[in-house]
This record gives structure tokens, C-alpha cells and sequence, in this order.
């Protein structure tokens, strides 16, 4: 007899699922895979697809089931490429399994769902590929809605159930079918249910044997045109479990008394849905220069295949086929594919960006020496202003905020994700009158996804120095790289920033009024070669000519020189942070000459350290 399987008084937060594209697809012809779990990695199951029913529920979870539902190890694991359920009896005689649900991490409406599972064999077991509705918590069960896509029990060996519960039938539904599988615990088997807005079809192996398809379709007979989450569990008794040659005490408690385990082994679960727009491609967006065997790939089998790439890029494998192998080389642009078939023509596109990996102790974002501030977006809101000009080597920021609660803000993008893994402190150098008596900066990093440095606070340039001078102000991301909003908890991804946000006035409630700022100097550099020594910021030695034509000229006054405590290193970058010379300037020396042979025109950084005491100067070369 079908009764109700769950009760749910837990209050869940609905979360809206990714689509995560695959080659594998189901046999229709234009289904495509947007979901899967392969149950690859050892160990617990994904908690980004999986939560678990606990305890003994109401009633034995409705049904007067007698296991314990636990979440340990022992009852429940990644193993070996399956997902692992293991009901176990104690040496009390009690049975403890497991429950896996998809509730609040990934629902789907309509599609091909697919569990491949190998069953446990023993009269009273009770095992269970199954889907509820996610509005449960609101409108409970039946009026949810229930797809059991396999059920079987022990006690009617290989006889699998498929059925459905609603208003207009539920416990001992009449919306059920079946069929016989001798080899259901010896074998692998494809447990499926193909659901549209019109029918749904159970199958086993791809072999149909139940179709339900009411009509007309109402609010009773018809929940499932709604998201549904994926339950998987072993029951053990229970009102359709349980053997009655083994019940005792008016309990459904049937179970083979020599029975003390059973497993359950999900070789994988895959959802698939029909192709009605060009399919994402699959693949790196971000690649390091020089990558090689890079794959990328659509879920359609079958049709045609044209794949091209970007110029310098080399497809090594694949062309004509739904899977391409890529070797990269110094390229970046579109991989785009042009697909024909039964499922129509689409063309479907993936931009990758090739990733910056700077060389070197810094990388300049901005120096402010070229007249082009292109790179940066003025992001107001409504009831505030911006004014950006370069000049003089410096951004002047003219801004008049009325509304700070529009987050005014200015966004700078790097053109290409850069890796700041060991770049990892933020140098500001600016300066303000600050003659409104409010200004306040804020900084949050942006890596290529568009997640932001936003768990608060971050960065703020407060108080900030307001006697119109330069002043740098500092902040090492390493381990603040964490978002709040809108994903709590979201990693930045330091291998790939894509540029960074600087607030103007965040955190002042008020009117904040007019006022500017100069920014001179953003970059990004290694916190372990800055130290606390403070000499090579002295203004003891200058740099000439510059701009400078074929050699530059180190010159150190005298009581700059007596004050070191060692020789000097020179070195020479180019403004994404490549080192282009190095050389060393020995104590005592109070000018040397660099030769700048082969050093196109362009603005450069000079860098001059001592130990791990550094200072940096821009040099023109013409």
C-alpha cells in the first residue's frame, strides 16, 4: 500500500539552480544534459546537491517505517564512482539507513530523470528513487505532489513500481505501473521518468511501461506542473515494506530476521530537458597563455559540428564532433560552434580570456600618464555626479552626492583576468582637501565571474589624510578574498580578477555634497617584499633623464648613501609588471648609469630596494 513518505516542518529557503552543461545526453535526439552528479569524489556527498532527511520523522516518516535516518559515514557515502546507502541493523536490533535530498540546492520542472542503481536484495527492504514538490513546506503532501520513478520492495522480488500521488490519489494510489526485473541486484539498471507538461512516462532501461496523462488536468490529479527536488533512500518495514510473516506486535516491522544489511548502490543521477535555444558551451573561459588540451564541448550527440577558434588558437582534436581539444598558445577570443540536425541549426559562442600572470613584485592598474581613463565607469545612481579627468598624471574625480545610499561608485576593468594570488595588497596613492568634511573610499576586488570582495569591511580608505598632499593607503585581500551578497560565503577567485570597484562616500548616510579627489598611483604588489623601513621613501635620490633616451642616470645624496646599510638593486618593469633589467648598485656609490638598450619607447616602472624596503618610480622612454 502507497502512503504518504515524508512530513516536512522545517522551513527551506529555495535556491534557483545552475545549469551545468555535459556531453552526455539522453536517447532523444534534442534532450540535452543540464544537470548530473557522478558521485567522483570520494567521500561525503556534494553538499551543493545534497542534504539529508534525519531521524525517525512522524510516524516513521508517515509510512511506520522503523529504520533511524542518520548522516554518518557508515550509512551513507561517495565510494568507488556510487553513491553508497547502507542500511545497517545494530547489535540493539535496530536499523539505521539514509535519506539523500536535493531539497534547497537543485529542483527541475519537466525533463528526462535518470537514476542508474543497482538495488538491494531482502524481504522488508524498502528502496526509493523519488521526487516531491518543492512547495511541500507550504502546502504539505499530497497537494505537493510525489514522482516515485523506482520503488521496490524486498518482499516481491524485482517487481519495480512506478507511480504517482496527488489529491485525487494518494496513499494506496491507483496512478501506479510496473514491471519485472529479474537481475535488479546483480546489475546496474537505468530507472527513468520522462515528464512534460502533458504526460509522464516511467521506464526501465529505456523500456516503457507506465504513462500517466490525466485529462483534463487539474489542481488534484495534475502538481507536477511545479519544480520538484530528488530524493534516494532505503526504508526498511514500513506500511509497503514490511513482510507480514515477519510483523510482530501489530507493528510493520516485516523484516527477515536474518537480514542485518543492505545496500543501495546510485551509479549516477542525470537530468536531462528538451533543446529549445543554442546549448551552452562547456569549457575554460579563462586559459593560461600556452594552454594546451583544453576541451570544449555541447551536450547534443548527433548532426553536424563546425567549430572554429581564434587565430593562433589550434584545435588538436575533435572538429566534427560535439568535442574539440584546444591548444592555446598566446590567443584569446570566441570558440563558437555551428550546429545542424534533427534539433535544428544554433550557433553557440564562448568568449575566453587569456590570463594575465604578472612577473615581477607589482602590477600597475593604473598610473594615469596616457590621457585615456576608458578603463573606468562611472556608476552614480540616481541623484549623484561624476567628473573624470586626466591630467598631470593623476585621475581628478569631481563628484557631488546627494544620494550615498545609491552606492556611488567607479568601476576599473583590467581588460583581462589577472592572477593576484602572491599580488596581493592593493597600494592607493591619493590625495583630498577634503573640504566637505566627508569623503570616504571604499575598495572591493572583482574577480572574471563578477563576484566582489563584499563581505564588509573590506577595504576603506578611512580616515583619509585631507592636507591636499600624496598618500598611499594600503590593503592586503589575502584572506578577506570572501562575498556577502548575493551569494554569502562566495570565493573571489584570486587567479582571475577582472578589475575592482572604488566606492566614493560608502558607509555616510547623508548628503555627502560636492568635493574631488586625485587618484596618482593604483597597483597591486607582494605584502612579503614590503617592509617597515622607510629610507627608500625619503627623498634622497633622484632619477634623470626622464623622460629618458637610451640611459638613465641613479643619483643618491650623500647622507641618503651613508644611510644604507647595503648595496642597492635596480630593476627595470615594464607597467604589466614583466622585469625587463636587473642590476646591483654597490654601498657607497652615489650615481650609476643604466643603459637602456633595446628598451622600446614607453612608460616603465624603476624599482629600487633594499632588502625587502622597495620604492617605485615612473620612467618615460622615448
Amino acid at each position: 500500500m502507497y502512503v504518504m513518505k515524508n512530513i516536512y516542518l522545517i522551513q527551506l529557503g529555495l535556491y534557483f539552480f545552475a545549469l551545468s552543461m555535459s556531453p552526455l545526453t539522453a536517447q532523444e535526439s534534442c534532450q540535452v544534459l543540464v544537470w548530473s552528479d557522478e558521485f567522483n569524489q570520494a567521500g561525503t556527498p556534494n553538499p551543493l546537491n545534497w542534504t539529508y532527511d534525519l531521524g525517525t520523522g512522524d510516524g516513521g516518516w508517515g509510512n511506520r517505517e522503523i529504520q533511524v535516518y542518520t548522516d554518518n559515514n557508515e550509512n551513507v557515502r561517495v565510494e568507488d564512482g556510487h553513491l553508497v546507502i547502507n542500511a545497517r541493523k545494530n547489535n540493539a536490533g535496530q536499523w539505521t539507513s539514509a535519506r539523500v535530498k536535493s531539497q534547497g540546492r537543485q529542483s527541475f520542472q519537466y525533463g528526462r530523470i535518470e537514476f542508474r542503481a543497482k538495488l538491494p536484495a531482502g524481504s522488508g527492504t524498502w528502496p526509493a528513487l523519488w521526487m516531491l514538490g518543492d512547495n511541500i513546506t507550504q502546502v504539505g503532501w499530497p497537494r505537493s505532489g510525489e514522482i516515485d520513478v523506482m520503488e521496490h520492495v524486498g518482499k516481491d522480488p524485482g517487481k519495480i513500481h512506478g507511480s504517482l500521488h496527488s489529491l485525487s490519489s494518494s496513499g494506496n494510489t491507483q496512478n501506479t505501473g510496473s514491471t519485472t526485473i529479474p537481475s535488479f541486484a546483480s546489475e546496474f539498471h537505468v530507472y527513468s521518468a520522462e515528464w512534460t507538461p502533458q504526460s509522464i512516462t516511467f521506464k526501465v532501461d529505456d523500456v516503457a511501461y507506465y504513462v500517466y496523462a490525466p485529462n483534463p488536468k487539474n489542481v488534484d490529479n495534475w502538481p507536477f506542473n511545479q519544480s520538484f527536488f530528488l530524493i534516494m533512500n532505503i526504508a526498511m518495514g514500513g506500511n509497503f515494506g514490511s513482510d507480514p510473516q515477519y510483523e510482530s506486535g501489530d507493528q510493520r516491522n516485516g523484516v527477515d530476521p536474518n537480514l542485518s544489511f543492505a545496500e543501495m548502490l546510485v551509479d549516477y543521477v542525470r537530468v536531462y530537458q528538451e533543446l529549445t535555444e543554442a546549448p551552452k558551451i562547456s569549457g575554460d573561459s579563462i586559459v593560461e597563455p600556452n594552454s594546451q588540451g583544453v576541451q570544449y564541448n555541447v551536450p547534443v550527440q548527433g548532426g553536424t559540428f563546425n567549430w572554429t577558434v581564434p587565430a593562433g588558437a589550434t584545435i588538436t582534436d575533435g572538429q566534427g564532433t560535439n568535442t574539440i581539444t584546444v591548444d592555446w598558445a598566446e590567443a584569446e577570443g570566441e570558440v563558437k560552434v555551428e550546429i545542424g540536425g534533427d534539433c535544428g541549426s544554433f550557433t553557440s559562442v564562448l568568449n575566453v580570456k587569456k590570463k594575465l600572470t604578472p612577473i615581477g613584485p607589482n602590477i600597475v592598474f593604473d598610473d594615469f600618464e596616457d590621457g585615456n581613463f576608458s578603463r573606468w565607469t562611472a556608476l552614480p545612481g540616481n541623484g549623484n555626479s561624476f567628473e573624470l579627468l586626466e591630467e598631470n598624471g593623476e585621475l581628478r574625480i569631481i563628484y557631488d552626492i546627494t544620494s550615498p545610499g545609491q552606492n556611488p561608485s567607479l568601476v576599473f576593468d583590467l581588460g583581462q583576468p589577472v592572477a593576484l594570488t602572491t599580488l596581493s595588497q592593493m597600494q592607493i596613492t591619493a590625495r583630498t582637501n577634503n573640504t566637505s568634511g566627508t569623503v570616504i573610499m571604499r575598495v572591493d576586488m572583482i574577480d572574471a565571474q563578477g563576484v566582489e570582495t563584499n563581505a564588509s569591511p573590506v577595504f576603506n580608505l578611512q580616515p583619509i589624510v585631507d592636507n591636499g598632499n600624496h598618500h598611499t593607503y594600503t590593503h592586503n585581500f589575502k584572506g578577506d578574498w570572501e562575498s556577502s551578497f548575493p551569494n554569502a560565503g562566495a570565493l573571489v577567485d584570486s587567479t582571475a580578477i577582472q578589475g575592482f570597484r572604488l566606492y566614493i562616500n560608502y558607509g555616510f548616510f547623508g548628503s555627502a555634497g560636492r568635493d574631488t579627489i586625485w587618484l596618482d598611483l593604483v597597483e597591486m604588489v607582494n605584502p612579503l617584499t614590503t617592509g617597515t623601513n622607510e629610507l627608500l621613501n625619503q627623498a634622497g635620490w633622484n632619477v634623470y633623464p626622464n623622460p629618458a633616451r637610451g640611459f638613465i642616470n641613479i643619483q643618491l645624496e650623500n647622507d641618503f648613501t651613508d644611510a644604507l646599510n647595503g648595496d642597492l638593486l635596480i630593476e627595470l618593469f615594464s607597467i604589466q609588471g614583466k622585469r625587463l633589467l636587473s642590476e646591483k648598485m654597490d654601498k657607497g656609490i652615489h650615481k650609476k648609469e643604466i643603459e637602456l638598450n633595446g628598451i622600446p619607447t614607453g612608460l616603465y616602472l624603476l624599482r629600487i630596494s633594499q632588502g625587502k624596503s622597495f620604492t617605485i618610480k615612473k620612467i618615460l622612454v622615448e
